[in-house]
């Protein structure tokens, strides 16, 4: 049954078909070869069961909060502040690409909506001071990433609910270690900058002045107001995440309304791109939602589990298995399809290899914004390419390679020090 899935998934990927329909037919084909028709009347419940979730409405909230941000302009003051406060460093507004993006996704919770917002709002202002374009790209699209590990993030809800664990618990695992790799990310800017400093413009380095340093941190200041209220009342239990959804949504409203920038055009723009968004990852999660009844109903899962532990791998050695399966399967699958493609299968043996549910959840987002960046799926490459249209893919490709290679690095680190992920939420208990 397992080479009957891949088989029909794998068809139709090729084809052309999309993945969430992919996924879909996959389910119902292997449910009408294992029991014929009798099943298919239970696909009704098992959408409406995924479908009937108060935490899902999470998403659509998340959603609804960043659509705010990208339609006013408080994403664009607080790159404006940004890029002042990290004029002095070593490598400019580069930094403020991996800065602003991890700031920015801590209220997005989406790694290609991160990178095109900060693409949108950086791009003009690295070319006006002719900014090496492998570093810009590269910085912006890796920065990007930070979007679904940093908390709130739509794939960390999605894995909370189809493995039964705690939301809050792995938003809080999420913060240490992005805010570890967005200091991984600058660190290697700086190294680049040092190296070979004709990556950025002569004389950016400006001196500090009282009304500008006042000025950046007012631009700042809206932002991570709305970032602490967020995370903030999640870490000390205040509200549920899908409270803490609506709040955020609500609270961005009134940010966009206060600058006088949220228009009835932008407040439009808004509401579209949420119900598309919204309705795009639903449809992926209930396909999903069909596959993962489809496979277990099979004793796939089961039977994989099974077969992890009789080859007595050692935990390391399955680690590695996953990696090397993540990494191509991120090459051709996006990523909260993946998540789900995989985790009916792979998740029994984690449980059965004593990995952590939390820890695995965060390890399993860093392998999905590695799919991000790797070609020829790499959905955030596309998207600055998208902004950049005069940039050469190969120039983002390359430029986001040594970041490529730094999260690979930092998933190790992950398996050797779990505590980096698990520690905060310990602290909750």
């Amino acid at each position: 049954m397992l080479m009957l899935y891949v088989g029909v998934i794998g068809v139709l990927i090729v084809t052309g078909c999309p993945i969430a329909i992919a996924l879909g037919v996959a389910a119902i084909t292997g449910v009408a070869v294992q029991h014929g028709f009798d099943l298919l009347p239970t696909i009704g419940d098992i959408i409406w069961n995924t479908s009937n979730s108060f935490t899902l409405v999470a998403i659509p909230m998340f959603i609804l909060m960043g659509e705010v941000i990208m339609q006013t302009g408080v994403a664009r003051r607080f790159y404006r502040g940004l890029a002042y406060l990290l004029g002095r460093t070593p490598g400019g507004l580069a930094h403020a690409n991996v800065a602003g993006s991890a700031m920015f996704s801590a209220i997005c919770g989406s790694s290609v909506a991160t990178a095109l917002t900060m693409s949108q709002v950086a791009m003009p202002e690295l070319r006006r001071r002719n900014y090496d374009m492998g570093l810009t790209t590269g910085s912006l699209a890796a920065g990007g990433t930070l979007g679904i590990l940093i908390p709130p993030s739509i794939p960390m809800i999605i894995y909370a609910v189809a493995v039964q664990t705690s939301i809050v618990d792995l938003f809080m695992a999420g913060v240490v270690p992005g805010l570890l790799l967005a200091a991984s990310f600058m660190a290697w800017i700086a190294f680049q900058v040092w190296r070979k400093p004709s990556l950025v413009p002569d004389g950016e380095l400006h001196p500090f002045e009282t009304g500008l340093v006042f000025r950046a941190v007012v631009d700042c200041l809206p932002l991570l107001v709305l970032i602490g209220a967020t995370i903030g009342s999640l870490y000390f239990g205040l509200v549920t995440p899908t409270e803490a959804g609506a709040f955020g949504a609500l609270a961005a409203l009134l940010v966009g309304v206060g600058f006088r920038e949220l228009t009835w055009k932008s407040l439009v723009a808004t509401l579209s791109g949420t119900v598309t968004t919204t309705a795009i990852v639903f449809y992926i999660i209930v396909a999903g939602s069909l596959l993962s009844f489809g496979m277990v109903d099979a004793g796939i899962a089961r039977g994989v589990s099974q077969a992890v532990v009789d080859a007595n791998l050692a935990p390391w050695q399955f680690f590695l298995l996953i990696v090397g399966l993540y990494i191509v399967l991120g090459m051709l699958i996006e990523g909260v399809s993946m998540m789900l493609l995989t985790l009916p299968i792979l998740f029994p043996s984690v449980v059965a290899l004593g990995f952590d549910p939390v820890w695995f959840g965060v390890v399993l987002v860093v392998f999905i914004e590695l799919g991000a960046l790797t070609p020829p799926m790499g959905l955030n490459l596309f998207a600055i390419n998208a902004v950049a249209e005069d940039v050469p893919l190969k120039t983002i490709i390359r430029g986001s390679f040594p970041f490529v290679l730094i999260m690979l690095a930092f998933l190790v680190v992950l398996y050797a020090f779990p505590q980096l992920a698990l520690w905060l939420p310990g602290t909750l208990k």
